[in-house]
């Protein structure tokens, strides 16, 4: 087989996600990794001595406050387009 001959042109670049897109994304992914990181951190807790040395246990929590910032976040943008779009159709 042949290669074909002249100028090829570049893949297209890919599109960027909407505003409203990465606000679900956040709504919706923040409460599953603070589930996941709350899961985490609870099952590598040991509840019968005092102490865990387990990396796995700040881990854990860090997810889950990562989450839990996420979701935050995702729902404050989404609360700010929201407010903005109304006042933008009341001009």
């Amino acid at each position: 087989m042949s290669e074909p001959s002249g100028h090829v042109p570049p893949q297209a670049a890919p599109k960027k996600a909407s505003r409203t897109r990465i606000i679900l994304m956040l709504l919706l992914g923040g409460p599953v990794l603070a589930v996941g990181g709350c899961a985490l951190f609870l099952s590598t807790l040991n509840f019968n001595s005092g102490r865990s040395d387990d990396i796995l246990t700040p881990l854990g929590a860090i997810g889950f406050i990562a989450g839990v910032l996420a979701a935050i976040v995702g729902g404050v943008w989404g609360l700010v387009r929201f407010i903005g779009s109304r006042f933008d159709k009341a001009k």
